[in-house]
């Protein structure tokens, strides 16, 4: 009876023991780096988009660069700050350009993203997830120091599927596009109504900031999409603002250093 003892003690101080090892203390450091995030939203019960890149520096300032669409309207790219606070149990509270409204962010202890819904009660409907990028601070319209990014940033092959809304009506799409790392690239997209599909391709040109923002150019227009970047080419977001009633935003990820399509 008393070795049973011993042994159910024993386990319990392990378990004490391994909590403890466990448990996970945050603060403003954290998050130190630059964000990215890609959301299809609602406002005021009608579909929009954004696309937003973040930079923390891990004192309680950030940066901002954000663009929003609401189909045949957008806004932006435009600037903005913000300060935050980072509690010990890893959720941070934010305020942009001086408001006294909060946001509120759960905060990945290893400082690789964030999680949010948007909690204003101004008839947005809103969450997701931002992810690191950089752990440089790519948002400060003012530096002068050079950023990570070239052409050579996206490179190989990269992957994509969303659902999406094209005048009030909703569409999935899911593609692959090749870059050459030199400003060119070929694609290949798929799209369903769910009554009717289609698969097309075709191809374009791009060019990319030191701060990692893409302009890409499909088809020659003359109306580019405009992508964030990944410095090290895994990942690019988007948001659609050629405002002819697209409503889409999301991300694509890389899937091969080569180039599928040719």
């Amino acid at each position: 009876m008393k070795g049973t003892l011993l042994a159910i003690a024993a386990t319990i101080a392990l378990a004490i023991t391994t909590n403890s090892a466990l448990a996970v203390t945050c603060s403003n450091a954290t998050i130190k780096g630059t964000l990215v995030a890609a959301v299809n939203r609602t406002l005021s019960g009608n579909a929009a988009a954004s696309m937003d890149m973040e930079s923390w520096d891990g004192a309680g300032h950030l940066q901002y660069l954000e663009l929003d669409s609401y189909g045949t309207s957008s806004a932006g790219p435009y600037y903005g700050v913000g300060t935050y606070s980072i509690s010990k149990d890893c959720v941070a509270t934010v305020h942009y350009d001086g408001g006294t409204s909060a946001w509120t962010f759960y905060v990945a202890p290893d400082g690789t993203g964030l999680s949010w819904i948007n909690t204003l009660n101004v008839g947005i409907v809103s969450g997701g997830n931002y992810e690191l990028i950089s752990e440089r601070l790519l948002v400060d319209p003012a530096s002068t120091a050079r950023g990570p990014c070239t052409a050579e940033s996206l490179s190989g092959t990269l992957n994509y599927g969303f659902t999406y809304s094209f005048r009030g009506v909703p569409l999935s799409s899911a593609g692959r596009e090749s870059y050459d790392g030199a400003g060119k690239l070929r694609y290949e997209e798929a799209y369903s109504d769910g009554y009717t599909s289609e698969v097309y391709s075709g191809a374009g040109t791009y060019t990319i900031t030191d701060r990692c923002v893409a302009s890409v150019y499909y088809n020659g227009l003359a109306a580019p999409m405009t992508f964030f970047v990944a410095p090290d080419g895994s990942a690019y977001w988007w948001v659609n603002m050629r405002n002819n009633g697209n409503v889409s935003a999301g991300k694509a990820t890389r899937v091969s250093q080569g180039r599928v399509l040719k």
